[in-house]
């Protein structure tokens, strides 16, 4: 068979196992594409790619993972990257070694990974959050490669069951975490850490994105009048605007004084999904709210701490203090659930889906159209609406 070809997903799908009675272990395949890349392929039928190439007149080579675990298009970014060590003088292989060993999983999230996503992606704070809460009281200490399916398995389902956490986590939390081990995976073997990435064999467990839970007008009502009663009035204006606006808890925190115009009674808010950013119309009982804070010295934000330069962390203690003196059923509550209740609230008044999109920020109409169904009020409303047509 030809040995050298451009290779794709599919034809390396098709390849069959190298002949039993062949006399070499593995059949070797070239990219024509990129010559230095190879595939084995064995007589059992397993396929691995392979970085071939010469350094200081040696012949060397890495192994850089099992087809399909990863794909031609991560095979091939790998290469190049190698390639560009290479052309620095440095042997890519050496410099896999010395990361390998040192790379138990705390040592490779702390101080390769992080920095790198910190560079790359606006929410890293989520991750370390995740790596601290739920991963690394398990693996921290593990060296990475010697981490496997199973172990990852193993951790989903303790987080969903809430053996050896503080709770049972929701499906969404367990996405997450695993989501955040399948990317530091496919880092780790992009930089020659692990060969396989072990994540990527788990699935993500089913989520149910349709929520339940959300305040009534007399529960918002209740709510924002206790928060604006909270001695801390950055912290307790917050937990009211984000009622009053359904933004998103990290764009309401982090707004500063310069967003806001108070001629147009108009905010800046910066979404932090789609890296864009909108207008937010304010009505007068929320510019009433936001100007009755006084402004700290050397701090831009309208949410400020005490901190020069900070805002204020997400004020989970006076959220808790805030439910308990309004009386109002606190379970399934977090800070979103402010967010879902204005959206169930536009569309149970008769505002169009557009109007929740250009309120909530959504990117697409299609996260909008979960409310259309989301409170019974509106659903038995529809449902008379037919009967009415139908009987005159």
């Amino acid at each position: 068979m030809q040995t050298r070809f451009k290779f794709t997903n599919t034809n390396l799908k098709a390849i069959a196992a190298n002949d039993i009675n062949s006399r070499s272990t593995e059949l070797e395949l070239s990219d024509s594409e990129l010559s230095c890349l190879k595939l084995l392929v064995g007589k059992s039928g397993n396929k691995r790619f392979l970085f071939r190439y010469s350094h200081q007149s040696k012949k060397r080579s890495i192994t850089i993972g099992k087809f399909p675990d990863i794909d031609i298009a991560t095979a091939r970014k790998i290469v190049r990257k190698y390639k560009g060590v290479l052309a620095d003088g440095t042997d890519p292989k050496a410099q896999n070694d010395s990361h390998k060993a040192m790379a138990s999983l705390s040592q490779f999230f702390w101080h390769s990974y992080l920095p790198y996503i910190k560079r790359h992606k606006r929410s890293w704070q989520h991750d370390v959050q995740r790596f601290r809460d739920y991963v690394e009281q398990r693996f921290g200490n593990k060296l990475y490669s010697d981490i496997k399916a199973i172990d990852v398995q193993q951790l989903q389902m303790d987080m969903a069951d809430g053996n050896g956490f503080v709770q049972a986590y929701a499906p969404a939390t367990c996405n997450r975490t695993l989501a955040l081990l399948k990317t530091m995976g496919q880092q780790a073997i992009a930089w020659g850490v692990i060969e396989i990435n072990e994540a990527n064999k788990i699935k993500l467990l089913k989520e149910d994105n349709q929520r339940t839970r959300f305040f009534n007008v007399s529960e918002m009502r209740k709510i924002i009048t206790q928060a604006l009663k909270y001695p801390n009035p950055y912290a307790g204006s917050f937990i009211a605007l984000l009622l009053y606006t359904g933004v998103r808890k990290m764009e309401l925190l982090t707004v500063k004084w310069r967003d806001l115009d108070k001629v147009a009674k108009r905010l800046h808010i910066f979404i932090s999904k789609t890296d864009k950013s909108r207008e937010l119309y304010l009505s007068n009982e929320m510019m009433k709210i936001i100007c009755s804070l006084p402004k700290r010295a050397n701090n831009p934000y309208i949410f400020s701490s005490l901190i020069t330069g900070k805002h204020i962390s997400e004020p989970r203690w006076a959220y808790d203090v805030v439910f308990k003196n309004t009386g109002v059923d606190s379970k399934d509550v977090c800070f979103h659930t402010a967010r879902h209740s204005v959206a169930s609230l536009l569309v149970s008044s008769g505002k169009s889906l557009y109007d929740v999109k250009t309120q909530l920020g959504h990117a697409s109409i299609v996260s909008s159209e979960r409310y259309a169904k989301l409170t019974e009020e509106r659903q038995r409303s529809t449902g008379q609406a037919v009967s009415d047509l139908i009987s005159g």
